[in-house]
């Protein structure tokens, strides 16, 4: 009699474990959701796979970028030993870039304020304060702060 009662609660606990599994694997292949928006936002599609490729084949300590329809803005951080070569670390870093993204203007800077600079203008874009128009004008005054020799 015990051996029959425990076979029943070994099948009843069997057949539930099953149903639940097929349950948690229908909620994983739902499609995914689409975004249909009109009002024109530029896609950080670019930047975020620039991110990506640098830091894997990279010893960086973080990458930011950012970019707009033709332009692509970059500041990584090195690993402080590593700052004794920043001049031929940054050349190195560009050309992997351009290699990746030919058909964009690469700004690339390992300037602490440039990573600021991008990482807040990031945040501002993620909160939905930037249209098109200043995003532009932000990136142009960003690669302009880049440029400039203190």
């Amino acid at each position: 009699m015990k051996s029959l009662l425990n076979i029943m609660i070994l099948i009843v606990v069997m057949a539930t474990g099953c149903q639940l599994e097929d349950e948690t694997k229908k909620t994983e292949t739902s499609p995914p959701i689409l975004q249909l928006s009109t009002s024109g936002e530029i896609g950080q599609n670019a930047s975020k796979h620039a991110e990506e490729v640098l830091k894997k084949q990279n010893n960086l300590m973080d990458v930011q970028a950012i970019n707009d329809d033709k332009k692509l803005l970059i500041a990584a951080q090195l690993p402080h030993n590593d700052r004794f070569q920043m001049k031929k670390i940054e050349k190195k870093l560009t050309k992997q870039v351009e290699k990746q993204f030919p058909d964009r203007e690469i700004t690339l800077s390992l300037d602490k304020k440039i990573h600021l600079e991008i990482k807040d203008l990031k945040e501002q874009l993620a909160k939905g304060k930037l249209v098109n128009k200043k995003l532009k004008k932000e990136i142009d005054r960003i690669i302009k702060l880049s440029k400039e020799k203190t």
